[in-house]
């Protein structure tokens, strides 16, 4: 305790707010000396760090020389479970570890995964509405709600934001759920792994990093200068996670996620790129002396070939579950 003093400072990339008549203010953590003793900090100095460099790569390749500032974008996924709050009363174990340590899968459990297309129970649908109002009140506005696929498991998301500010709505989410959920008579479970055998939950993140002048680092575009911008940003990407990927592997590697490792949970425990097929193409015909700017990102169109139902719109490159870093289109899925 020779060290002891440590001090709150205000964290101006992420805005205050009101909630039950107190203002809350978000903060960096540091002792007397400078030292981080928070989450929130490290993401601070991360993001100045991409500010900085972001800036002196737009720089070099003479590209975006007008922005001003590089800004990493974050949308979450948060899964929980909504279970009845009696029974979770019923259970030391949830109560004190939040997952189960003893019992038995029911004989229907996650067989078939029908929970993920079943519509909300009437209980559960009233609780995520109520959040989503709350959360709306609270300057968060949320886009997404629905079941995920181990029965009592559901998702909501918000839009995206810039990165710490999103975090911060993230915490304040779960409070709201398990706050509002006691109301009904329920009780949110956020634990990673509450029940042996059936899917756990994850806290997914939809990353971007862009300028203030709009452009995005992991979108194709239209333009030359876009699609420079995009194969440098990939490339960056790419000879970051190969550097680094024990770093990014250990940031997710506490005992509650690593329960979830396996069978259909993203991400597996390897770490690994997956910008698509069409982009792997162009790396290899680049490496073979293509020119840079061959790569096009042009929608598809799956085609069910029936009469009764019209072609879909795909993204530019398809999903890969096998890969903690997938390519979205206009973002990579952490």
């Amino acid at each position: 305790t020779h060290t002891a003093a440590a001090f709150t400072t205000w964290d101006r990339s992420s805005p205050c707010f009101v909630i039950d008549r107190v203002l809350r203010i978000p903060c960096a953590f540091v002792t007397h000396l400078g030292a981080s003793i928070d989450e929130k900090t490290p993401l601070l100095r991360s993001n100045d760090a991409v500010h900085k460099q972001g800036l002196r790569l737009l720089k070099n390749i003479k590209i975006c020389t007008d922005a001003k500032a590089i800004h990493s974008f974050l949308g979450w996924e948060q899964e929980f479970f909504i279970i009845p709050a009696a029974m979770y009363r019923k259970r030391p174990d949830l109560l004190n570890c939040g997952r189960t340590l003893i019992g038995k899968l029911p004989q229907r459990n996650q067989v078939g995964d029908f929970n993920y297309f079943a519509p909300l129970c009437k209980q559960v649908e009233t609780l995520l509405f109520n959040v989503s109002a709350l959360m709306l009140k609270l300057g968060v506005p949320m886009a997404v709600l629905h079941n995920e696929v181990a029965p009592g498991q559901h998702e909501m998301s918000p839009i995206y934001c810039q990165s710490t500010f999103s975090a911060d709505n993230n915490v304040l989410f779960m409070e709201v759920l398990e706050r509002e959920a006691e109301k009904l008579g329920l009780h949110a479970l956020m634990h990673e792994k509450p029940f042996k055998g059936i899917n756990g939950s994850g806290k997914h993140n939809n990353w971007s990093v862009g300028t203030d002048t709009g452009m995005n680092f992991f979108y194709p575009g239209k333009t030359d200068e876009a699609r420079m911008l995009f194969v440098t940003g990939i490339a960056c990407l790419a000879y970051g996670l190969c550097q680094h990927n024990e770093v990014v592997r250990c940031c997710v590697a506490h005992a509650g996620n690593d329960h979830r490792l396996g069978a259909q949970e993203a991400p597996p425990a390897i770490i690994s790129l997956y910008p698509g097929t069409g982009f792997e193409k162009h790396v290899d015909a680049v490496i073979a002396g293509a020119a840079l700017l061959g790569y096009k990102a042009e929608k598809s169109l799956a085609d069910p070939k029936t009469a009764a139902a019209m072609p879909a719109v795909c993204g530019v490159e398809d999903r890969n579950r096998t890969a903690p870093f997938p390519f979205c289109g206009n973002r990579f899925e952490f």
